[in-house]
């Protein structure tokens, strides 16, 4: 390499804790003077996003990450390490995998290398195309990027900020007749809560807002739109942004054993509760894809319509996966399949061509 790290140096509150996580950064003990190099950027950044301690990614080559004697600040969007606490508070632990699956919710582009897919779209029925959009528009602020139109059977506005995360609206002919989830199916970034729930008090409209204190700093709140779907909006730092789709699964094990075998993504931060059981999936470019088990709950109600989008530069072999593993496929042409998930979800798969 041209370039070598002799010494840094700083404060340590105890010399074996922080050893041990420098150590499962890839860094070794060279003597009490120096440390050695820093070893492969990626495999580095997996192993400290799998010792749960607090990472933030700034680009492609860069992220910065605390080790253990790092103090959280009641001002930081992160909540604290304790795992008593976070056992058991169902929101904290919710609040902290989205935190932590923000990197996973940055544009196409940002990863340090280059995936062949790219999770677009967290889609979901409405029943009214006019009265969904002002909904989103005006009280979350989410603006339409354009929209898909079959006459005579659906209308599909994608509202949000970027191509590569939108939310898609199903407006069918033909209302589907299943049950909405009672939890949350999609999650927005948002900077700035209070002018959301500013907008929906002035609108006579429900906002279900969880402060910083009841969630370990992240402030979150959780609304219904108009067709009964239940939205997650997460207040963040930063340009505003559909973060991810949050799927609804009977076994969160065999779920993402799916989204592994068929995408080749990598599970992230997984939280688990007396009430539920959560895991962030990093398919690949795009948003991030939550799979969300809620314990006890049973078989849950599954649309017959898609759920979340996936473009692929590996169309035809995620395809063949999908059928030798035996699970419900329907081609609708020669760039686009349906697939159902283990639990039912629907999963849009879309031919992209290779840049």
């Amino acid at each position: 390499m041209p370039h070598e790290v002799r010494t840094t140096k700083f404060t340590v509150t105890d010399v074996d804790t922080s050893r041990a996580f420098y150590e499962l950064i890839g860094l070794t003990e060279v003597n009490r003077f120096e440390t050695a190099g820093l070893a492969d950027f990626d495999a580095v950044r997996e192993r400290v996003k799998a010792g749960g301690l607090r990472t933030r990614e700034f680009g492609a080559g860069m992220f910065l990450a605390d080790d253990p004697s790092a103090t959280w600040s009641k001002s930081s969007a992160w909540p604290p390490r304790s795992k008593e606490t976070l056992m058991d508070n169902r929101y904290l632990g919710r609040a902290m995998l989205l935190c932590a699956a923000t990197a996973l919710a940055l544009p196409l582009g940002v990863a340090a290398q280059a995936s062949p897919h790219t999770v677009t779209t967290t889609k979901f029925t409405i029943d009214d195309v006019s009265i969904s959009k002002t909904f989103y528009e005006d009280l979350v602020g989410l603006p339409e990027l354009r929209r898909f139109v079959d006459e005579g059977r659906l209308v599909e506005p994608f509202m949000g900020w970027t191509e590569n995360g939108r939310m898609g609206l199903l407006a069918y002919t033909e209302n589907e007749s299943v049950e909405k989830s009672p939890h949350p199916v999609s999650v927005v970034f948002l900077p700035d809560l209070d002018a959301v729930a500013t907008r929906f008090e002035a609108a006579g409209e429900p906002f279900e807002l969880y402060s910083g204190e009841a969630t370990g700093g992240v402030r979150l709140a959780i609304v219904r739109d108009p067709s009964g779907n239940a939205i997650e909006l997460v207040e963040r730092e930063g340009p505003p942004a559909v973060g991810g789709a949050r799927l609804i699964v009977e076994d969160r094990a065999d779920a993402e054993e799916f989204f592994v075998r068929i995408f080749g993504a990598k599970p992230g931060q997984r939280i688990e509760t007396d009430t539920f059981d959560e895991v962030f999936m990093d398919v690949g470019e795009g948003m991030f894809v939550a799979l969300f088990e809620p314990k006890g709950a049973g078989p849950q109600p599954k649309s017959e319509n898609p759920v979340v989008a996936i473009y692929s530069t590996e169309f035809d072999a995620v395809l063949e996966r999908v059928k030798a593993g035996g699970l419900r496929v329907r081609e609708r042409s020669a760039g686009m399949f349906l697939a159902d998930d283990p639990s039912g979800n629907v999963v849009e798969v879309v031919r992209q061509a290779t840049p």
